[in-house]
């Protein structure tokens, strides 16, 4: 897919395997992390971010009500009441992590995913739900950010937690696709790109959705469908979870509001 710098999302996605940490709540194991020398001519990743607009709307009726009308291509719409959802109202959640690199921290009514120290250290934790032919959607703010800061929805990730596909959202406005493998290489599927659900500021709330049906993916930002692409790599049901990172705001937060899950007819 076409985008204005092809090249530098591309360095990008290669870049940032300098460093990472991970870990599998369900495996109850600590984060675990790799660390490679930065090299030395390596250039700086460039990258983009996303906010939204509303998708409900208000339509004048003959009488003096209105009557909302409702986007029936919205998963969250089409598909009814979710099959599971925590909106992170008390005082803990499965996700909760304290490392160096990274604080996945309950509190305020959102789960707060915090990236610190290193730069480009992308860190992620990964627990039930365990899915693989579902929607599930995020609902996200990320109120302090710029550049490339970035956040990922992660699915269908491996026992080890080596293994996923994640949903990143950028700070200055894209989206993109992509899977994780072992040894911490980052596969393009979807390059960054730009979408006209992604507000000029991430301090407004977002849906940020993915429909997974075999090896289909759609994606979803705000209940528009923005994208979709295939992949067989990881067909098998896989751990749920966040993947944080940033590029240019040391202690850079994503606040979870909700996350849930729709079974598929």
């Amino acid at each position: 897919m076409a985008t204005s710098e092809p090249t530098i999302d591309l360095v990008a996605t290669q870049v940032v395997l300098w460093l990472t940490a991970s870990a599998t709540s369900a495996e109850q194991q600590q984060p675990t992390q790799t660390n490679t020398p930065l090299p030395i001519d390596s250039p700086t990743p460039e990258e983009v971010s996303a906010t939204s607009t509303a998708t409900e709307t208000t339509t004048p009726t003959s009488t003096a009500s209105a009557t909302p009308t409702q986007d029936l291509s919205d998963p969250a719409v089409q598909l009814g009441s979710p099959a599971w959802s925590q909106d992170f109202s008390g005082s803990a959640s499965p996700w909760d992590f304290d490392y160096p690199q990274a604080e996945f921290l309950t509190n305020n009514g959102y789960l707060n995913l915090i990236a610190r120290e290193n730069s480009n250290w992308h860190s992620w934790y990964v627990t039930s739900p365990k899915l693989r032919n579902a929607y599930i959607e995020a609902v996200i703010e990320m109120p302090n950010c710029s550049g490339l800061d970035r956040f990922g929805l992660v699915v269908r990730a491996d026992s080890d937690g080596q293994q996923f596909y994640f949903l990143s959202l950028t700070c200055d406005g894209r989206w993109g696709f992509f899977r994780m493998e072992e040894d911490v290489n980052i596969n393009e599927i979807l390059s960054y790109q730009p979408s006209n659900q992604l507000s000029d500021s991430m301090v407004n709330a977002h849906r940020v959705g993915i429909w997974m049906e075999g090896t289909s993916f759609k994606f979803y930002i705000n209940g528009i469908e923005v994208g979709s692409a295939t992949d067989d790599t990881l067909t098998g049901e896989g751990y749920t979870g966040f993947l944080v990172a940033y590029a240019n705001t040391p202690g850079y937060t994503v606040r979870v509001d909700e996350l849930s899950y729709w079974t598929l007819p």
